[in-house]
């Protein structure tokens, strides 16, 4: 008999031990609204957080790779639009003195006209966001044109910056000055060498290349205008990608609060029985009765 009871009593305390493990552990999902709280909880379950925890962060890294590389873009596209309207005056100027009704004292006067608006399309080539100079190639710190008289230089190169902004796939975060603006200035310079020459033939030649210029401009925004919709489409992907890992992350994570009550109030309920059955085992004047 003591053998017996020898056993039931070691039961008992595993019985109790047990279900004082699954209260605590209810308990701890209903404070904390987590099913995992230690790998010890589900090791497979924890394993699987951990590769959704990375492939969020790779995912965090590429959505803002790609918010820097559109924004960098929209700088460079709404830098190139002002240039285009600008090259649009100095057009105007150039046909006005291409005319032989005005004078030569008119028509050196819209050549200075024609250097103010110059030195602006000079500026917007060398507009900086975030400290880089957006149409500098790679060469991000360094200002790429210069100006020598009426002849505008580009220092800078045509390596532009890539970006990573999903698994295989990078955009170019900008455009080089060269091939943003081509032969604005030079262009522009040859007008001016005609005005300044009073040459009307030279100014009707000048004038003649503009067309060219506004066109290669204008392939240029449209390339930037392709690689913004791309960049806001990955990162329309990105964001669903982004759900989708919380989702399955809060499958694996998070607690059932209204189950985790419920089966709190069974496990009270099977200890009170545990305890009630066992009392006769409790109820023994010595202990060695019980354990043999």
């Amino acid at each position: 008999m003591r053998v017996t009871e020898s056993i039931a009593y070691r039961n008992f305390l595993s019985d109790l031990s047990s279900l004082n493990e699954n209260s605590n552990k209810a308990l701890r999902e209903i404070s904390s609204g987590k099913r995992l709280s230690s790998i010890r909880d589900s090791p497979s379950g924890s394993a699987y957080l951990v590769s959704i925890r990375d492939l969020e962060s790779k995912i965090d890294q590429y959505t803002s790779n790609a918010e820097d590389g559109a924004y960098f873009l929209r700088v460079a596209d709404s830098a190139l639009n002002e240039v285009h309207n600008l090259i649009t005056s100095i057009y105007t100027r150039g046909s006005q003195a291409g005319t032989e009704t005005i004078s030569e004292e008119a028509r050196a006067v819209l050549a200075e006209d024609v250097r103010s608006l110059r030195d602006q399309i000079l500026s917007l080539a060398n507009s900086q966001a975030r400290s880089r100079y957006i149409f500098a190639g790679s060469l991000i710190t360094d200002v790429p044109f210069t100006i020598m008289g009426d002849s505008v230089n580009y220092q800078g190169d045509d390596d532009v910056n890539r970006v990573a902004v999903d698994e295989g796939t990078d955009v170019l975060q900008g455009v080089s000055g060269s091939t943003a603006f081509g032969s604005v200035f030079e262009t522009i310079e040859d007008l001016l060498i005609a005005m300044d020459g009073n040459n009307l033939g030279d100014i009707q030649d000048a004038l003649g290349h503009f067309n060219a210029v506004l066109s290669g401009l204008g392939q240029v925004r449209a390339k930037i205008g392709t690689n913004i919709g791309l960049l806001e489409k990955i990162q329309s992907n990105l964001a669903t990608s982004k759900i989708s890992l919380k989702e399955q992350k809060s499958r694996i994570e998070d607690a059932d609060i209204a189950a985790s009550v419920v089966e709190l109030n069974r496990i009270q309920t099977s200890l009170d029985a545990a305890i009630s059955a066992g009392g006769a085992l409790l109820g023994k004047r010595n202990l060695f009765d019980i354990i043999g």
